[in-house]
């Protein structure tokens, strides 16, 4: 590995994504200064990633500019993670809308070379859902306040065992015999690996002669929601009905208050109803020199939800 004698500030580093982007940037030999709200939570990082002195472990406060420009400090490049699928105590306006404004004003007023902002795929101001509103909001405050940016956004991250996403499936399949489909699972995804989404990372902060760019990062096959539940269920060879809910809309006004892995809230209905696929209309992983992973990759990772794991006598 060898020392670029670079620093990057990393804001949501205690999130699924932002793990893997850790490793690979260790890996091209960045020095790191990881933000996190539970830096108690990410000791392990040290000792498991990176070479001794090389990650530092911050508590930061992103709505504390004092707390935020104490991470961004002598830094040379900055990446925000910070995201969230539920609305609890923060709202989506102040976490994907004000946030990132502040983060591109602290970014640019201390020189930061380049900054990369995670938002989502398919983002409006029209959208019916309010968090797709709040990602388009802070995507417009990053281009309004720093001079050099990239906005990436992925469809459906997809990991080696740890996403939430089937991973809140294999939960459900655990303990009962129907998986509830909202409406009829029609709706199309383009999964993709945390790790390509972490090498499209390493890549924007290389390149050269470039910025103030979109990348949709997206698999290069697409899925509708059915078809990932049925593989999943495959896969873990675990027989469930599959149940479409035609009032889960309604439905969730209760789920939102029940515990995981039945969680679901009105505005991820509406994110439901909505394909996350590219549009064509920005550049891909292909044109950052990546091959997405198709998410075959992951199917070993998932034997940990068969019945006695991967020692089924199945496998």
């Amino acid at each position: 590995m060898k020392n670029n004698h670079e620093t990057i500030a990393i804001f949501g580093g205690g999130s699924f994504l932002a793990k893997y982007a850790i490793e690979k940037l260790c890996k091209a030999g960045y020095r790191l200064k990881i933000g996190t709200r539970r830096p108690w939570a990410l000791n392990n990082i040290k000792t498991i990633m990176g070479s001794p002195g090389q990650v530092e472990i911050i508590k930061v406060d992103v709505f504390n500019p004092e707390s935020v420009k104490n991470l961004l400090k002598n830094c040379d490049y900055s990446i925000n993670y910070c995201g969230q699928l539920f609305q609890k105590k923060i709202t989506f306006n102040q976490l994907h809308s004000q946030w990132p404004e502040m983060f591109a004003k602290i970014s640019n007023e201390l020189k930061i070379k380049k900054l990369i902002h995670i938002s989502a795929l398919n983002p409006a101001e029209n959208h019916p859902a309010l968090y797709m509103k709040s990602k388009m909001l802070g995507e417009e405050k990053i281009k309004q306040n720093i001079e050099n940016y990239f906005i990436l956004r992925p469809s459906l991250v997809i990991g080696n065992g740890d996403d939430k996403f089937f991973s809140s499936f294999g939960a459900m399949a655990q303990i009962s015999p129907i998986i509830p489909l909202p409406f009829s699972g029609s709706t199309k995804f383009s999964p993709v690996h945390a790790s390509d989404c972490a090498e499209a990372i390493v890549k924007l902060l290389k390149i050269q002669n470039s910025k103030n760019r979109i990348y949709e990062i997206a698999g290069s096959s697409n899925y509708s929601l059915k078809s990932l539940i049925k593989i999943f269920l495959s896969e873990i060879k675990k027989k469930r009905l599959i149940v479409p809910a035609p009032f889960v809309k309604i439905q969730s006004y209760f789920l939102q208050y029940f515990p995981q892995p039945f969680t679901i809230t009105p505005d991820q209905i509406l994110l439901l109803q909505h394909n996350s696929i590219p549009t064509g209309k920005f550049p891909l992983l292909k044109d950052l020199g990546i091959m997405p992973k198709e998410i075959q990759s992951v199917f070993p990772y998932w034997k940990r939800w068969r019945t006695f794991g991967e020692f089924n006598k199945d496998n």
